[in-house]
Protein backbone atom coordinates (compact mmCIF):
# COMPACT_ATOMS: atom_id res chain seq x y z
CA UNK A 1 0.00 0.00 0.00
CA UNK A 2 1.56 3.23 -1.31
CA UNK A 3 2.32 5.78 1.56
CA UNK A 4 1.01 9.37 0.00
CA UNK A 5 3.02 11.27 2.34
CA UNK A 6 5.54 11.20 0.05
CA UNK A 7 3.84 12.47 -2.88
CA UNK A 8 3.30 15.70 -1.26
CA UNK A 9 6.83 16.65 -0.85
CA UNK A 10 8.12 18.77 -3.92
CA UNK A 11 12.12 18.72 -4.47
CA UNK A 12 11.63 22.50 -4.39
CA UNK A 13 10.69 22.63 -1.22
CA UNK A 14 13.93 20.49 0.19
CA UNK A 15 16.03 22.46 -2.02
CA UNK A 16 14.72 25.87 -0.69
CA UNK A 17 15.17 24.98 2.57
CA UNK A 18 18.92 23.99 2.24
CA UNK A 19 19.33 26.76 -0.15
CA UNK A 20 17.82 29.02 2.77
CA UNK A 21 18.99 27.48 5.56
CA UNK A 22 20.90 30.46 7.41
CA UNK A 23 18.30 32.75 6.66
CA UNK A 24 15.22 30.86 8.33
CA UNK A 25 17.01 29.41 11.07
CA UNK A 26 19.23 32.62 12.32
CA UNK A 27 20.62 30.93 15.50
CA UNK A 28 23.10 28.26 16.15
CA UNK A 29 21.38 25.64 18.51
CA UNK A 30 23.34 25.93 22.22
CA UNK A 31 22.62 24.83 25.76
CA UNK A 32 21.03 28.53 25.96
CA UNK A 33 18.17 28.88 22.64
CA UNK A 34 16.58 25.77 22.46
CA UNK A 35 13.23 27.06 22.35
CA UNK A 36 14.00 30.05 19.59
CA UNK A 37 16.37 27.40 17.57
CA UNK A 38 13.13 24.88 17.43
CA UNK A 39 10.40 27.18 17.11
CA UNK A 40 12.47 28.61 14.32
CA UNK A 41 13.30 25.44 12.23
CA UNK A 42 9.51 24.12 13.36
CA UNK A 43 7.86 27.17 11.05
CA UNK A 44 9.85 26.32 8.22
CA UNK A 45 9.63 22.33 8.24
CA UNK A 46 5.95 23.32 8.49
CA UNK A 47 5.76 25.72 5.71
CA UNK A 48 7.72 22.89 2.93
CA UNK A 49 5.47 20.31 4.37
CA UNK A 50 9.10 18.29 6.30
CA UNK A 51 8.43 18.31 10.04
CA UNK A 52 6.37 15.00 9.51
CA UNK A 53 9.99 13.03 8.74
CA UNK A 54 11.32 14.81 12.21
CA UNK A 55 8.44 14.37 14.54
CA UNK A 56 7.62 10.91 14.18
CA UNK A 57 4.85 11.03 12.54
CA UNK A 58 5.89 9.84 8.95
CA UNK A 59 8.04 7.30 9.98
CA UNK A 60 10.36 5.53 7.41
CA UNK A 61 8.51 3.04 4.94
CA UNK A 62 9.98 -0.60 4.66
CA UNK A 63 13.06 -1.20 2.62
CA UNK A 64 11.54 -3.47 1.06
CA UNK A 65 8.29 -4.57 -0.91
CA UNK A 66 6.89 -7.54 -2.95
CA UNK A 67 6.35 -6.76 -6.74
CA UNK A 68 3.22 -7.98 -8.54
CA UNK A 69 5.22 -10.91 -8.81
CA UNK A 70 6.14 -11.50 -5.40
CA UNK A 71 9.62 -10.81 -5.89
CA UNK A 72 10.57 -8.71 -3.09
CA UNK A 73 12.23 -4.97 -4.13
CA UNK A 74 13.38 -2.31 -2.58
CA UNK A 75 10.70 0.02 -1.95
CA UNK A 76 11.34 3.39 -4.08
CA UNK A 77 9.45 5.25 -0.99
CA UNK A 78 11.99 3.85 1.58
CA UNK A 79 14.42 5.15 -0.73
CA UNK A 80 13.48 8.89 -0.74
CA UNK A 81 12.31 9.26 2.50
CA UNK A 82 15.88 7.92 3.51
CA UNK A 83 16.92 10.68 1.49
CA UNK A 84 15.05 13.68 2.48
CA UNK A 85 15.85 12.45 6.01
CA UNK A 86 19.82 12.86 5.29
CA UNK A 87 19.12 16.42 3.64
CA UNK A 88 16.56 17.02 7.14
CA UNK A 89 19.65 15.76 9.32
CA UNK A 90 22.30 17.73 7.24
CA UNK A 91 20.05 21.06 8.39
CA UNK A 92 19.89 20.19 11.61
CA UNK A 93 23.21 19.74 12.46
CA UNK A 94 24.31 22.69 10.13
CA UNK A 95 22.44 24.84 12.51
CA UNK A 96 23.76 23.61 15.85
CA UNK A 97 26.78 24.44 18.05
CA UNK A 98 29.97 22.40 18.09
CA UNK A 99 29.11 21.19 21.67
CA UNK A 100 25.53 20.34 20.73
CA UNK A 101 26.34 18.37 17.63
CA UNK A 102 28.58 16.10 19.45
CA UNK A 103 26.14 15.09 21.68
CA UNK A 104 24.40 13.55 18.77
CA UNK A 105 26.74 12.44 16.60
CA UNK A 106 25.71 9.03 16.77
CA UNK A 107 22.42 9.33 16.02
CA UNK A 108 21.44 8.35 12.62
CA UNK A 109 18.47 10.04 11.61
CA UNK A 110 16.76 13.34 11.66
CA UNK A 111 14.07 12.24 14.01
CA UNK A 112 16.02 10.95 16.17
CA UNK A 113 18.40 13.73 16.79
CA UNK A 114 15.05 15.60 16.80
CA UNK A 115 13.72 13.58 19.60
CA UNK A 116 17.10 13.83 21.60
CA UNK A 117 17.08 17.41 21.24
CA UNK A 118 13.38 17.76 22.65
CA UNK A 119 14.09 15.78 25.55
CA UNK A 120 17.39 16.86 26.60
CA UNK A 121 16.14 20.65 26.54
CA UNK A 122 12.78 20.48 27.53
CA UNK A 123 13.75 19.87 31.19
CA UNK A 124 16.27 22.31 31.05
CA UNK A 125 13.29 24.47 29.55
CA UNK A 126 11.09 24.08 32.59
CA UNK A 127 13.54 24.81 34.86
CA UNK A 128 14.31 28.24 32.94
CA UNK A 129 10.57 28.98 32.84
CA UNK A 130 10.72 28.36 36.78
CA UNK A 131 13.67 30.50 37.02
CA UNK A 132 11.73 33.53 34.99
CA UNK A 133 8.90 33.09 36.93
CA UNK A 134 10.79 33.69 40.33
CA UNK A 135 12.22 36.66 39.27
CA UNK A 136 8.97 38.13 37.69
CA UNK A 137 7.48 37.72 40.76
CA UNK A 138 10.79 38.97 43.03
CA UNK A 139 11.39 41.43 40.55
CA UNK A 140 11.31 45.17 42.41
CA UNK A 141 12.42 48.98 41.18
CA UNK A 142 14.81 50.03 43.41
CA UNK A 143 16.14 52.82 42.66
CA UNK A 144 16.22 52.62 38.60
CA UNK A 145 13.96 55.19 36.33
CA UNK A 146 10.60 53.94 35.92
CA UNK A 147 11.68 53.01 32.07
CA UNK A 148 14.21 50.79 33.09
CA UNK A 149 12.10 48.96 35.99
CA UNK A 150 9.32 48.57 33.28
CA UNK A 151 11.75 47.14 30.84
CA UNK A 152 13.08 44.74 32.88
CA UNK A 153 9.75 43.60 33.12
CA UNK A 154 8.59 43.73 29.73
CA UNK A 155 12.23 41.84 28.81
CA UNK A 156 10.87 38.59 31.69
CA UNK A 157 7.38 38.86 30.26
CA UNK A 158 9.13 38.25 26.48
CA UNK A 159 10.93 35.91 27.75
CA UNK A 160 8.29 33.44 29.04
CA UNK A 161 6.74 34.02 26.31
CA UNK A 162 9.20 32.75 23.76
CA UNK A 163 9.53 29.79 26.74
CA UNK A 164 5.76 29.28 25.76
CA UNK A 165 4.77 30.25 29.01
CA UNK A 166 3.02 33.70 29.59
CA UNK A 167 1.80 35.54 32.52
CA UNK A 168 -1.54 36.60 32.70
CA UNK A 169 -2.01 40.29 31.83
CA UNK A 170 -3.60 41.06 35.00
CA UNK A 171 -0.81 39.37 36.96
CA UNK A 172 1.77 41.77 35.19
CA UNK A 173 -0.28 44.72 36.19
CA UNK A 174 -0.77 43.41 39.58
CA UNK A 175 3.10 42.89 40.20
CA UNK A 176 3.94 45.95 38.12
CA UNK A 177 1.28 48.30 40.41
CA UNK A 178 2.53 46.13 43.63
CA UNK A 179 5.96 46.98 43.05
CA UNK A 180 5.66 50.43 42.36
CA UNK A 181 2.51 51.56 45.27
CA UNK A 182 5.77 50.87 47.64
CA UNK A 183 7.27 53.97 46.74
Amino acid sequence: MPCLGLFLIRPENLSMLISNLNSFVTVKLDRTNFIIWKNQLQNILHATALLKFLDGSYPCPSPMIRNSSSVQIPNPESILWRTIDAHLLSCLTASMSHSIFTSVLCLKTGSEVWSSLDKRFTSLSRSHIHQLKNKFSSIWKKYESMETYLSRIKDLVDQLRIASATIDDKDNVLITYLEWSCY
